[in-house]
């Protein structure tokens, strides 16, 4: 077991939390056989990838960017009392008995592309969300129908964050990546607001907390203290027939104000769009 003497060191200490530290260095310094791939550790994004041993001692791992001396990737293990699921949203939790609303594509002809592909990829189906109006309607948007192309992008950032809510000291996140799948601004009731979105496609399933905690931190201290910022959860399962846009919208304590917990996240509402060909 890859995490065996960290949770060992947290099980004897006071503290809720193991490191940050270096993955590399804690790999070397108890022998251990990892692979090559470190993300394949300290990187969750679903329930389904969190390590056995951290799924049965109710323990979330999370990675801390450039370790804090400076070599390799570093991480933190924080345990969750409540259990594990309080760092993850699931899908069946979310989105299960929501009745879905139903909309056409088939005589758009703004959406004709879309349907010429074999196969559509994680941000095909994002781009035909936003092109379609099935987002702006789950998220109940001012302007209905198409939205202007989101921003997207992968970057690098520094910015503190607190393992769980009641964690009395923060963690810095250092010079590590974070990707932000769709990022859009639109009005919603009159007011300008800042939507990050995170997708994922296929089977219901799970998305880690820290998948959209983590670019919230990165871009608030960028966004005026007037703007929302709106964290969103999207499901995209695309069939024979029909393409779903199951989506969750979250809150999260404003971190311009004092930095939040990664479990502080909840979905406050969920909506079921059915594009239909």
């Amino acid at each position: 077991m890859v995490f065996g003497p960290a949770l060992e060191t947290l099980a004897t200490s006071e503290a809720s939390v193991f490191g940050p530290t270096s993955f590399r260095e804690y790999v070397t310094r108890h022998d251990l056989e990892a692979g090559p791939r470190t993300p394949r550790y300290i990187s969750v994004d679903a329930l389904a990838e969190l390590a056995p041993e951290l799924r049965e001692a109710d323990v979330m791992v999370l990675r801390t960017g450039s370790a804090p001396d400076g070599r390799g990737t570093g991480f933190l293990l924080v345990e969750s009392p409540e259990g594990v699921e309080e760092f993850f949203l699931c899908d069946e939790s979310a989105f299960a008995g929501v009745p879905s609303e139903r909309l056409s594509m088939a005589d758009d002809e703004r959406l004709e592309s879309f349907d010429l592909l074999p196969s559509r990829s994680e941000t095909s189906l994002v781009n035909l969300g936003l092109a379609s109006g099935a987002l702006a309607e789950a998220l109940s948007l001012d302007r209905s129908g198409a939205l202007s192309p989101p921003a997207t992008g992968r970057s690098t950032f520094t910015f503190e964050l607190r393992p769980r809510r009641d964690c009395p000291e923060t963690v810095t996140h250092r010079n590590g990546q974070v990707e932000i799948d769709t990022l859009f601004a639109e009005r919603r009731d009159g007011e300008r607001t800042l939507f990050i979105l995170e997708a994922k496609t296929g089977p219901r399933a799970s998305l880690a907390k820290h998948k959209l905690v983590y670019p919230v931190l990165a871009l608030a201290e960028r966004v005026p203290p007037a703007v929302p910022i709106v964290p969103v959860y999207l499901r995209c399962r695309d069939g024979d027939e029909r393409v779903t846009f199951e989506v969750a919208e979250c809150t999260l304590p404003d971190p311009r104000a004092s930095i939040p917990g990664i479990d502080d996240l909840e979905v406050t509402r969920t909506s079921v769009i059915g594009l239909e060909r």
